[in-house]
């Protein structure tokens, strides 16, 4: 799929990864709400991005393949795992293979056409297999910083139920989750403006991580009825 929208993807420059990469306690949980669907699964990360989430990966399955469409960012992945047994493509033409399970964490909201990629890449997922994707939460949380970062929208359940539907996918889980991040998220938009394209982008990242044990309990208290980031986990029919 040579379109626009993957010319766009390919010149991302992933300025805010880093910060994100540092937030352990949050990537920690998101491997918690998903590790039952890669542990020791052969799977396929698509829009690896700096591969922040490989190292979490790691920790639960060793069939690892990334896809980064970005030139540098794909270069980035290559000198950070050349020890590693990790395959690294740029497109999912080159893949020849099908995979126990393919995760999407915050990726398609980056795509115009996600729809389309999906159902390109299901291809590659074997039946029985399952499609994990991660997403921001919420368009009326929509802020300067999705923008800045090339969010497209943020999504709701609903998203999600129509897709089930149009590709004939079983929901096994779809929760929204950090709670905290949702508040943190309201009150820059509506109580205090900052630049979020500025050096405080990494410090604000900072204090959100760490009161990410806290969000955890609220998560519960609140029956994931909110969050700042939406999961979502399909599997393609047997």
């Amino acid at each position: 799929m040579k379109s626009k929208q993957m010319q766009k993807k390919n010149q991302y420059d992933g300025w805010e990864l880093e910060s994100f990469d540092e937030a352990s306690n949050f990537r920690k949980y998101q491997i918690e709400k998903i590790e039952k669907y890669i542990k020791n699964k052969r799977i396929l990360d698509v829009g690896s991005g700096s591969g922040g989430l490989v190292k979490y990966y790691k920790k639960v399955t060793k069939k690892i393949s990334l896809i980064e469409p970005s030139k540098n960012l794909n270069s980035i992945l290559k000198k950070k795992f050349k020890k590693d047994k990790i395959k690294i493509f740029k497109n999912k033409l080159a893949i020849k293979r099908k995979y126990e399970t393919i995760l999407y964490m915050d990726v398609i909201e980056h795509i115009q056409d996600y729809e389309n990629e999906i159902y390109l890449n299901l291809k590659n997922l074997k039946k029985g297999g399952f499609l994990v994707i991660n997403v921001p939460a919420f368009n009326f949380l929509y802020t300067d910083f999705d923008k800045n970062v090339g969010h497209l929208k943020r999504f709701t359940k609903k998203d999600f139920f129509n897709l089930s539907k149009k590709f004939h996918l079983n929901i096994k889980k779809l929760e929204y989750y950090d709670s905290i991040g949702f508040f943190l998220i309201l009150c820059s938009k509506f109580l205090f403006r900052y630049d979020l394209k500025s050096k405080n982008v990494s410090k604000n990242i900072k204090i959100w991580n760490y009161l990410i044990p806290l969000s955890k309990v609220l998560d519960n208290l609140f029956f994931n009825k909110i969050g700042k980031s939406l999961i979502c986990v399909l599997e393609k029919k047997k």
